[in-house]
């Protein structure tokens, strides 16, 4: 009997080493992730958005001016606002982007990708790599579009994936944008698919959601007729817009935080012409913050100065 208590009571023992043990391999390991989940400061822009049952353009028109042969936006306190770009693909087959770097333009937006209209492949633009790098060493901010030709959301997944992959190479300081326009070829593919306002409101979602899960943000290249006939707007909140429109004076009726004003500028370094874009936020104060807080797994936290801000949740 005594062997059997003695017996009894050394299990219990071990057990509460054993329990101890456990309880510091636990905390430790809790301490670990907490210590390797680090905050990370994200300043995001306040903007001042009206807001319907859609956002709506809330510029001024009379504020766009031309300096120095760009677009600029000054606020209703005389502040300038904006910031110039170019959008490229390899239809600007000639850049110079040390010339492009030493002039007024500040970010580039690059074609990383398209789907073919009638095969429906996934093909990187021929000057992606090359230009992406020089934008890169030249340190203009950087962004990039994909021409899509989903008929599905599954298939807007896998052109996200496609571009996440292109790009991880490279340093991303502007929007990831999903390029959705009208095409002129009728065997399209997306003009032969019988697709509602709905499923291509869908497909930009699942385009922009897979694009937000990698750490990039995500933007949708729409004009407004596009906007209007073929898609929902009101279940596309969440995303800026990049708009399309060649006119003096900019009606856009929906909300926008980049313009492409024109389809035949010019800009030093850049053989022949090129579209000339005009954004109202400058993204590269928080998208590669936004890109470190998810591959680091850490928390998003609000950055504090006197600029005004909000934490997007």
């Amino acid at each position: 009997m005594c062997i059997l208590i003695g017996f009894i009571a050394g299990m219990i023992v071990i057990h509460e080493v054993d329990a101890k043990n456990e309880k510091i391999k636990t905390d430790a390991l809790k301490e670990e992730i907490r210590e390797a989940k680090k905050p990370v400061n994200v300043y995001f822009p306040k903007r001042n958005i009206k807001y319907g049952e859609i956002p709506r353009n809330s510029y001024n028109p009379d504020n766009f001016v031309i300096e120095d042969g760009f677009m600029a936006y000054y606020n209703e306190n005389g502040e300038k606002i904006s910031h110039v770009g170019v959008d490229l693909s390899y239809h600007n087959n000639k850049v110079d982007f040390k010339k492009l770097a030493d002039s007024p333009v500040e970010f580039v937006m690059l074609r990383c990708g398209y789907r073919g209209y009638t095969e429906g492949g996934l093909i990187e633009d021929e000057k992606f790599k090359e230009y992406a790098k020089a934008a890169n060493e030249n340190n203009l901010k950087l962004g990039v579009y994909f021409f899509t030709q989903a008929i599905t959301e599954q298939e807007a997944i896998a052109e996200a994936d496609y571009v996440i992959k292109l790009i991880e190479n490279y340093d991303i300081s502007y929007p990831v944008a999903f390029d959705i326009e009208y095409v002129e070829d009728e065997e399209a593919r997306t003009n032969t698919a019988e697709l509602s306002r709905e499923d291509l409101s869908k497909i930009c979602i699942a385009f922009c959601e897979r694009i937000k899960e990698a750490g990039y943000y995500p933007m949708i290249y729409a004009s407004e007729n596009w906007l209007r006939r073929k898609l929902d707007v009101s279940m596309l909140k969440e995303y800026d817009f990049w708009a399309p429109q060649y006119l003096e004076k900019n009606d856009f009726l929906y909300d926008f935080t980049i313009w492409q004003y024109t389809d035949s500028g010019n800009a030093p370094g850049v053989e022949g012409s090129c579209d000339l874009n005009v954004s109202m936020v400058d993204y590269a104060k928080f998208v590669p913050s936004l890109r470190e807080a998810i591959k680091t797994n850490g928390e998003i936290g609000e950055y504090s100065d006197n600029t005004p801000n909000i934490t997007i949740q």
